[in-house]
């Protein structure tokens, strides 16, 4: 399903302040979560004008975490839940983008096992592949 564009992303994360890492969820279903973010210069992964490797990988946590925070909260009316990578596998960033471009980033889940979620992700810049791979989080409750 396509979202509302003004939903505000921050009441799906459990991160807040400085280090939200998406402006957007575009899309969900029930295996996959769009969503996008305009590096901006002060965002704390921006060095000079490049956002860093572990900011990309924030970005893709987060969203997964956005998918699982809307359908914890619009679907299941429960609560929002932390999540942790638990591995990054097979990543390749073919590039880090600056600031001014806008990030769209993809996530597949490949399995669910208990509380742990494999995702395979791909981040893309005016449809150019700049990163991609698979990590596992683990979903815990909110304190």
């Amino acid at each position: 399903m396509d979202l509302n564009p003004d939903m505000n992303v921050r009441e799906l994360l459990p991160q807040q302040g400085r280090f939200v890492m998406i402006d957007r969820l575009r899309h969900l279903d029930e295996t996959a979560a769009v969503s996008s973010m305009t590096v901006k210069g002060d965002n704390i992964f921006v060095d000079g004008d490049v956002f860093s490797e572990a900011g990309i990988i924030e970005n893709i946590a987060q969203t997964a975490a956005a998918r699982m925070g809307y359908i914890g909260k619009y679907i299941n009316r429960g609560e929002v839940k932390i999540g942790y990578i638990g591995e990054i596998k097979n990543f390749v960033i073919e590039r880090c983008p600056r600031t001014g471009e806008e990030l769209t980033t993809s996530v597949e889940i490949a399995g669910e096992i208990f509380s742990t979620l494999m995702v395979q992700a791909k981040v893309t810049v005016n449809s150019e592949l700049i990163a991609h791979g698979s990590m596992k989080i683990a979903v815990i409750d909110t304190p």
